[in-house]
């Protein structure tokens, strides 16, 4: 039996998602619950068989464990879908989604209640193949289900697992106390004058192309990579991200970059100055990806340096501070990583994020989220 009381909005998306006749889509702001909305909807329904697709590693062990304490079971109860592609009645399914996405032609006339998490990802070309399942009910759950450049939603994500339902935003979380008030310090630096040429040079290189060629053409896509290269191996960034950690010593801090290289960088020189840091990206081996985490977790270390391996399915809620050192252009980037850093916890009575920008395109976005989050948080701009 449920172990936990359901909050408000989650009684009401469920009284939504019944009366679609089991399907849609909900969307939750990170950190506001959606695991365990699932799982009340898996309890409601009592199906026969339930397939839950995650899309990393990390998130399918986070929903293993949920889905057993929820429903009081032993790990080995819950059927985890391997290389094998073997399904089980009668239980509870999950599976990454490069996995599920095989499965789909295996299961034949089988059907499921299919639950798809942070279904943005499974409206890829490369990924839909698991919305092909055959189904009795059926929840996509995301922080942000639209996607960016795209009719992904309508083309993909709404035939396979209905429409958008019930939405639930920064604006509710704050008020129901699922996360912490919070203060975005927006801050403005100068990149290096070589670097400042570069980026000109390249962003008029980006403008012919997509005259010439489209803005979805190979040599476009290539310039826009070597930009954002461009931008985000600036020293100043850097330099500014390692002054912030300094002026906020003691914090639990996540600093957050999109070059393996600077996180490295990052990393280096804060332990070479006697801060309690660790690193977290892709190249590192999952072993040494697992103990960086557990010793963030445990207070171990103060300051987690991640390059975007952490913009999905991590939970440390005793994290106060964030520096989002570089990003991407994406909304959906930006979302996962401030619910990083929202969550309540035990004594914490509110949370920083820092973002460093550099140009114009950078700036306007941050304004438009401004507009967004009017009367939900602080914003404070600022110069280096």
């Amino acid at each position: 039996m449920p172990k936990l009381t359901p909050r408000g909005w989650q009684v009401a998306a469920l009284a939504e998602w019944e009366r679609t006749n089991h399907r849609g889509i909900v969307s939750v702001v990170t950190g506001g619950g959606k695991t365990v909305f699932a799982l009340s909807c898996i309890d409601r329904i009592r199906p026969l068989a339930t397939l839950i697709v995650v899309p990393t590693a990390a998130l399918l062990e986070q929903w293993w464990e949920e889905a057993a304490s929820y429903f009081d079971l032993d790990l080995d109860e819950i059927n985890i879908i391997t290389g094998s592609l073997r399904f089980r009645l009668g239980t509870i399914n999950i599976a990454v989604l490069n996995t599920a996405a095989k499965l789909a032609a295996k299961m034949g006339d089988y059907k499921c209640f299919l639950i798809v998490d942070e279904c943005h990802k499974a409206a890829s070309e490369h990924f839909r193949a698991a919305l092909q399942i055959n189904t009795t009910a059926a929840l996509g759950l995301s922080a942000t289900p639209e996607r960016p450049y795209d009719e992904g939603l309508k083309d993909v994500l709404i035939p396979a697992l209905g429409p958008v339902i019930f939405s639930y935003g920064y604006g509710d979380a704050l008020r129901d106390g699922v996360i912490v008030p919070f203060e975005l310090r927006n801050v403005v630096f100068d990149l290096e004058e070589d670097r400042k040429a570069d980026y000109d040079k390249l962003s008029k290189a980006i403008a012919r192309s997509i005259s010439q060629h489209g803005a979805e053409a190979e040599e476009t896509i290539s310039l826009f990579l070597k930009r954002a290269r461009v931008l985000n191996l600036s020293l100043n960034r850097i330099r500014l991200a390692l002054k912030l950690v300094v002026a906020n010593a003691g914090k639990r801090t996540l600093i957050f970059h999109e070059d393996v290289e600077a996180c490295n960088l990052i990393h280096s020189v804060l332990a070479q100055n006697g801060v309690k840091a660790g690193v977290y990206h892709s190249k590192m081996t999952l072993r040494a990806r697992a103990l960086m985490l557990s010793l963030y977790r445990r207070g171990e270390i103060d300051v987690l340096v991640t390059c975007r391996a952490l913009d999905e399915g991590f939970n440390v809620p005793e994290t106060e501070l964030g520096i989002i050192a570089a990003s991407t252009a994406t909304r959906r980037q930006r979302i996962q990583r401030l619910g990083r850093v929202v969550r309540p916890a035990k004594g914490k009575a509110g949370a920083l994020i820092y973002t460093l920008v550099a140009t114009g395109p950078e700036i306007q976005r941050l304004k438009e989220e401004e507009a967004l989050l009017e009367n939900v948080a602080t914003v404070v701009w600022s110069r280096a």
